[in-house]
């Protein structure tokens, strides 16, 4: 069978993404077995072209699952490993619905994200270019001047027009140091020792954080599944280690693994996890004691995304009115560099 080509995590449904995962479980709901559901939606759907549509319709009839249909379609690898679990565990239903509303929940949280952004760095576009307008026109000009006059720049004014001189160099090595820290990321990303990626990653100021807690949401949530449909820790354990989607879950299900063989409880092995967050093996003790460890995980998977959503949010908000209050007073001193000046020179006449 042929595949189509695709982008990774760039799905073939583009923003119905989540559209088509709800009404899969809305059919599934109402007694429609998986393969009509697929059947009809995906003539639904016009974004398809023809020949990725004969694709998954193809797959369908062959019995393929879902989850692999999904990963076929381009959805994301955090989507394909949720569905691929919940075929196991059972949830499919409420699994859907849940992957739905992460989606969503991205695609909201990035697009208040671009539209704070957007117009600062059109603000940033257009101060730069008056500054290079400046730094060739304007600066020359009054140099001449103040040459012809036999007089020079004192106080506040040579310091703006020093500082108006050096703005480009500053902004030029900003630029440099943001593209050597988005090669350097490049490159943790690919690193090929997972444990050592993870080490790094864990221990960047800011994405560290979101790290460790999108790591502590995908594993709490899909163990707390497992838990809560009747399987023993060790079956999850190995089946975490045995998937080959998501090598972080690998990785923290093989350092468990190995915690639990020592004599650890589960609760003792998450709190030697750097890429977990430390409170979640305060929530599995709590869950330890009362016989609830997979109702905690659920729990602490939703606060988890909750959190991480807060935080971005929070950060969005306050990224517009700092770059405001930097170009504002830059163009104040812009202002004074054109017009402080002629003042100076007009009192040496």
């Amino acid at each position: 069978m042929n595949m189509p080509s695709m982008w990774r995590n760039s799905n073939r449904l583009g923003k119905y993404d989540a559209h088509f995962l709800v009404k899969i479980a809305d059919l599934l709901e109402v007694g429609f077995t998986l393969q009509q559901s697929l059947v009809f939606l995906l003539e639904q759907y016009d974004v398809l072209t023809e020949k990725d549509r004969l694709v998954y319709l193809s797959m369908v009839q062959e019995g393929a699952s879902l989850s692999s249909i999904l990963k076929v379609m381009g959805f994301r690898n955090a989507i394909v490993i949720q569905v691929s679990f919940a075929e196991i565990h059972g949830e499919v239903l409420t699994n859907l619905r849940e992957s739905a509303s992460y989606l969503d929940n991205v695609r909201q949280t990035t697009s208040k994200l671009i539209k704070s952004l957007q117009y600062p760095i059109l603000l940033v576009a257009i101060f730069i270019t008056i500054l290079i307008t400046l730094n060739f026109t304007v600066i020359p000009q009054f140099k001449s001047l103040y040459t012809v006059m036999g007089t020079e720049s004192k106080g506040i004014v040579s310091v703006l027009i020093a500082m108006l001189e050096w703005l480009p160099y500053v902004l030029g090595a900003s630029l440099m140091l943001v593209v050597i820290s988005a090669v350097g990321m490049f490159c943790i990303f690919n690193m090929k020792h997972i444990e050592q990626k993870c080490s790094v990653l864990s221990r960047i100021p800011i994405f560290g954080f979101f790290f460790r807690g999108y790591q502590t949401y995908r594993f709490s949530r899909e163990f707390g599944y497992f838990l809560n449909n009747g399987l023993e820790v060790k079956e999850i354990l190995d089946l975490f280690i045995h998937q080959e989607i998501n090598p972080y879950l690998r990785l923290v299900s093989q350092k468990i693994e190995a915690s639990l063989m020592n004599g650890d409880s589960l609760s003792g092995a998450l709190a030697q996890m750097d890429m977990i967050d430390e409170k979640l093996s305060v929530f599995v003790s709590h869950g330890e004691q009362n016989s609830s460890v997979g109702k905690e995980l659920i729990m602490f998977s939703e606060y988890t995304l909750e959190r991480l959503i807060m935080r971005l949010e929070n950060m969005t908000r306050r990224i517009q009115p700092v770059i405001f209050l930097i170009l504002g007073i830059l163009i104040v001193c812009l202002y004074l560099i054109i017009v402080l000046p002629i003042f100076q020179m007009m009192s040496e006449i």
